[in-house]
């Protein structure tokens, strides 16, 4: 299976592997390349929140893989808008544009411009880098 390694132009990073980017009035979200390099297959996404007034951090899916659970949360507040309906017939393109056309799911902040809590692309490689070497 071949990766991509684009990455979305806004993107913004979670502590959690979460990224989001923001384009306009809409946030589209999905789990760091990172976080996903070991997952060769998903078999299943499970849905705990898909309407309405969301916080920051609530628990939106889970993506289940043969051996383990990936948890995504909520990046910001926000109104859920919706799936991304190209992971009805592929669930593996989470794993394979982990950054760009395998996002999860969409939604629309309730604040705008209030991403201090997120992660620049350039300070989550630090951490990620922190994290191998630990």
């Amino acid at each position: 299976m071949k990766i991509s390694t684009i990455s979305r132009p806004r993107i913004n990073f979670t502590n959690n592997h979460e990224w989001i980017d923001i384009n306009g009035t809409v946030g589209f979200v999905g789990i760091s390349a990172y976080k996903l390099k070991e997952i060769k297959n998903i078999t299943n996404i499970k849905w705990h929140v898909n309407k309405g007034i969301i916080e920051k951090g609530s628990l939106i899916a889970e993506i289940h893989t043969a051996d383990q659970i990936i948890p995504v949360h909520a990046p910001v507040n926000c109104k859920f808008l919706g799936q991304n309906q190209k992971l009805a017939g592929n669930l593996n393109l989470i794993i394979e544009s982990p950054q760009d056309k395998g996002w999860v799911f969409f939604v629309t902040p309730l604040k705008f411009n209030n991403q201090d809590t997120l992660l620049s692309p350039e300070s989550y490689q630090k951490l990620i880098r922190v994290k191998v070497v630990s």
